[in-house]
Parts: C-alpha cells; sequence; structure tokens
C-alpha cells in the first residue's frame, strides 16, 4: 500500500522503519530537519537539546532498537548527576537509567530516518478523501496522493485541525490537553559546574535544568545549559511578551546556579506550545485503539500517533508509532487473506 506518514518525529519515524520493507511509505514534515521534540539547536560552538532532554527504556523492541544504534554510536547511557528540589529538600533525581542521543540528541533520529523517503520543509494543510484515496494538501497549495492510508503523527491540536472535520477522531482529539513549555538555552564561555548534572524543581517557573554539555559526546570546554519553564506556568505565560518570559526564567535560573545568567554570551528562547500530555486520549464510539497506543478511523483509513496517545515520553512515540504500523498491516493482512 501506498502510506503517508504526517511528522518525521520519532512516532512517525518507528511507524516508518515497521513499514517500509512491506509498503511504499513517504514521511512529510514541516520542520528543516527530522527528531520533532528530539532535535538539537545550533549556536556557534553551542548545541543544545532544547527538546527532550533524555529517554529511559523498558518496551523490548524499543530496547533493541537502542542496543542496535548503541553499537554504531547514536545513543548512550547519561550516567548524570541529577538531584531534585521538593520542599526546600535536595534529594537524588531516582529512575529508570538515562539514555541520550550521541553525539547530540538528533543523533537517533538521524539514524532511524536513514533509507526512508522524506520531505522536510512541508506544512500540511489537510487531509481529506477515504480509505485507498487520500490526499494531502499542503499550505503552499500543493497536493500528494493518492494515499490509501494516511498516519498523522501531529500533536493532538495541530491533527485536529488538518484532520476532515467528519472524522469520528475529532471527538477523541478535542478531549486532548497538551501543555506548552519554554526552553531557554544559556551558552556560558566557562566549565560552570554547579555540583549538577540536571535539577528537577517543583513550585517555581523553572522546572527543569540540565547541563547540556555534561551529556556523553559533547564539548565539555564551555556550558551549554538547558532551561525549561514549569508546563501551568507555561500555559499561564504562553502568550506573554517573550522578552518578559525569558527575563523571569532567567531571574530564577540565576538565583539557583548563583551566578547571573542575564550576560551570556549566548541567550536564546524557544516555546514548545504542545510539549507534554501525560494523560492518554480516552477512545469513542467509532475510534478503533491498540490498547489507546493509536487511534483508527478505519472508514476513512486515518491512523493519530505519538507520544500524547500513550502519556508522553520518547518510548511512549515509538511504541505508538509501532502500534499505527501494526494496524496498517492488519488492512494489508486483510486484503491478502
Amino acid at each position: 500500500m501506498k502510506i503517508a506518514i504526517i511528522g518525521a518525529g520519532m512516532a512517525g519515524l518507528s511507524a516508518a522503519n515497521a513499514l517500509s520493507e512491506r509498503h511504499h511509505v513517504r514521511l512529510f514534515d514541516k520542520s528543516r530537519g527530522v527528531g520533532g521534540r528530539m532535535s538539537t539547536r545550533y549556536a556557534g560552538d553551542y548545541e543544545f537539546d532544547h527538546g527532550a532532554q533524555y529517554f529511559t527504556v523498558s518496551d523490548p523492541e524499543f530496547q533493541a532498537l537502542i542496543d542496535s544504534v548503541r553499537r554504531d554510536g547514536h545513543v548512550a547511557p547519561w550516567h548524570s548527576r541529577g538531584l531534585y528540589v521538593r520542599d526546600g529538600v535536595i534529594e537524588a533525581d531516582r529512575g529508570r537509567p538515562r539514555w541520550v542521543g550521541t553525539p547530540r540528541m538528533n543523533s537517533l533520529p538521524k539514524a532511524m530516518a536513514r533509507g526512508l523517503s522524506i520531505d522536510l520543509g512541508r506544512r500540511i494543510a489537510s487531509v481529506t478523501g477515504q480509505a485507498d484515496d487520500l490526499r494531502l494538501t499542503f499550505e503552499d497549495g500543493s497536493r500528494e496522493g493518492p494515499f490509501d492510508r494516511v498516519i498523522c503523527t501531529a500533536p493532538a491540536p495541530q491533527t485536529a485541525q488538518i484532520l476532515p472535520n467528519e472524522t469520528p477522531l475529532q471527538s477523541v482529539l478535542a478531549r486532548v490537553r497538551m501543555q506548552a513549555c519554554f526552553a531557554v538555552m544559556v551558552g556560558l564561555e566557562d566549565r560552570f559546574d554547579p555540583g549538577w548534572d540536571s535539577l528537577r524543581l517543583s513550585d517555581l517557573p523553572v522546572s527543569w535544568m540540565a547541563r547540556n554539555s555534561a551529556k556523553p559526546g559533547r564539548d565539555s570546554h564551555l556550558t551549554s545549559l538547558v532551561i525549561h519553564a514549569a508546563p501551568d506556568w507555561s500555559d499561564r505565560y504562553a502568550e506573554a511578551d517573550r522578552a518578559d518570559v525569558l527575563a523571569t526564567l532567567l531571574e530564577t535560573a540565576s538565583t539557583i546556579c548563583e551566578r547571573p545568567l542575564q550576560d551570556a554570551p549566548h541567550l536564546a528562547l524557544h516555546r514548545w506550545l504542545y510539549a507534554f500530555s501525560d494523560q492518554p486520549p480516552v477512545t469513542v464510539d467509532g475510534v478503533a485503539a491498540h490498547e489507546q497506543d493509536c487511534l483508527i478511523d478505519r472508514d476513512r483509513g486515518i491512523i493519530c500517533a505519538g507520544d500524547w496517545c500513550v502519556g508522553g515520553r520518547v518510548e511512549g512515540a515509538f511504541i505508538s508509532g509501532r502500534a499505527a504500523a501494526k494496524a496498517v498491516d492488519s488492512v494489508a493482512t486483510e486484503r491478502n487473506s
């Protein structure tokens, strides 16, 4: 079958890798590179993983992928000094072992993208048609199709904008709550070591800080500091003046770091409008789900996937993309039986 996948982040790449040996697969992404929130921002000698900070592994198939790309040097464990400050008490930030892409977070999606047909810099405006005759229209007026199936891995609010109003998926998408996240990137000329590699915080505008340059494979001769704002705070000020947002986050981070960050050689602010969703969507009549790992409109041949279908995280995106691929293969099996 001819399959169109909207989005070349982890979910889209996971689905494409699972399908490409048996079907004709094309991916479309609005960005200049693959990876979605696993992207990396460059600024001179500084590099920032300004989206996903790390990932954990528990799913056997995701583990197999990580084992494979680790042999080629695309990922490595991050043995970080992680701390958690909660109610004024400092404790170790415990959990599953952390992994990162090497030498940067987008190294993993880049490795997964090899050999795939990917159109970058193409923003989807709408998906129309029915199963076996689906068309994509782009914001520049160009069109692609027909496709037998479409897998959309964009965040739920963006997915709702481009899918047909008639699909029962709209009822599910309308219930998905996604939160924003401001990311501040600070480049320092010295080797700044505050005694931690990552710091998780609560009840502050800042919820996360990490020394990006402390991750394996990074340049440690200077300091690339990533600051994430708390989701609720980011939602509250999502449309606020960017200068005010940056000033507040830098003031909070400077107090935590016990050094002024406002005069750093490099400062940048990025807003992830749809960064988090900690609750999987609830299905409704007319929508099928594989344990809610993806959402399926069988009549129209449209499948929704993404970390928001599984409650967030990089591994969740991989699992959701795999579920979408299985949904496509189930159609192919029915045709051949």
